[in-house]
């Protein structure tokens, strides 16, 4: 694999962050030591033991979703052999029992595979979140507060998925690996069926570390553009909305802890509903009707959206103009009303 440089800054604390910088590059960047003086980290710097010891004193004691896995999976979270399933397991249990199940097996040289997918710091951890934090003063924030989550497991490897929010991954324990692919590269990644999916997101089919190219001949071309961050504890790495990543965890317990945030106003709502809309009524039609309705798209979703009311009175602009809370309330209505007539 020839993967791109991933551009790595130094330096960087979690009241310096350059998220100017940062939205200009509009690719993965390394913050490297971001957060060396998250207590978090200091506390996994002393000893294993003493993080899951220090995890183990917040638990809530609620019950919270886990994945469990057996040893032939080799770490690798996703499908079945005939993606109408996944390879794993998924229940609850409360963070300390999860903690002692992955410490009773660390002499096992053959163990579960255990992962905490995706739980909201704030609300699991509420007091370590307080004080293992970035700061986010930036406009983009004034309307989009970044959710925090954190990850807790033993080896385990996210297959490559997007998600729609911008992310500040954070380790704290264990290294990482992310490999990661700009959007355009969806093509070369044979994304498998978008109902069920791994953690809500549709994920590759394809293996990243073992490529069967005979089956997957376009997956050399994604992995050709790649770009890989390896990434120690107390290192961030920032991408973009939309990129692809698969993302590895390597050593026997390991904690993650990202901050998810979105660019647009809420009331706009998820373009995956759009995604989902277009399969519906433009998909299976004829490709002389799709060529046309792609002009439109590009017209009027994708251009300049001031070209498209520049020769128009603003009283006529309707759902032309900027959209609004109030546009948005009724364009919404509207669409609603024509779909279900």
């Amino acid at each position: 694999m020839v993967a791109n440089k991933v551009l790595v800054l130094d330096g960087i604390t979690p009241n310096t962050i350059p998220y100017d910088d940062l939205f200009a590059i509009n690719k993965p960047v390394i913050l490297k030591g971001l957060v060396n003086d998250w207590p978090l980290v200091q506390t996994a710097r002393h000893s294993r033991e003493a993080a899951m010891d220090l995890l183990k004193e917040h638990d809530s004691g609620n019950p919270l979703l886990v994945y469990r896995a057996p040893p032939e999976v080799n770490a690798r979270f996703g499908y079945n052999d005939t993606c109408t399933g996944f390879n794993y397991a998924s229940e609850k249990a409360c963070l300390a029992e999860v903690i002692d199940n992955i410490a009773a097996q660390f002499s096992q040289q053959e163990h579960e595979y255990l992962y905490i997918n995706s739980l909201r710091f704030d609300q699991g951890l509420p007091e370590l979140s307080k004080v293992n934090t970035l700061q986010f003063e930036h406009d983009e924030f004034a309307n989009n507060q970044p959710v925090p989550k954190i990850w807790i497991g033993t080896e385990s490897v996210a297959a490559a998925h997007f998600d729609q929010p911008k992310n500040i991954a954070c380790c704290v324990m264990g290294k990482r690996r992310f490999t990661l692919f700009a959007p355009e590269q969806v093509d070369n990644l044979y994304p498998g069926p978008l109902h069920p999916t791994p953690g809500g997101q549709v994920v590759t089919t394809a293996n990243l570390s073992e490529p069967d190219f005979k089956q997957y001949p376009r997956l050399e071309t994604a992995l050709d553009n790649a770009y890989v961050a390896d990434l120690e504890p107390g290192d961030g790495l920032y991408y973009p909305s939309m990129w692809w990543h698969e993302v590895e965890a390597f050593d026997r317990f390991n904690i993650m802890v990202n901050f998810w945030w979105m660019t647009a106003s809420p009331y706009l709502g998820n373009a995956m509903d759009v995604l989902m809309h277009g399969m519906l009524s433009l998909r299976d039609k004829p490709a002389q009707e799709k060529a046309a309705w792609r002009a439109l798209f590009d017209y009027y979703v994708f251009g300049d959206a001031s070209n498209v009311v520049a020769h128009l009175p603003a009283e006529c602009h309707g759902p032309l103009a900027e959209m609004n809370e109030l546009s948005a309330r009724r364009l919404r209505a509207m669409l609603l009303n024509n779909i279900n007539r």
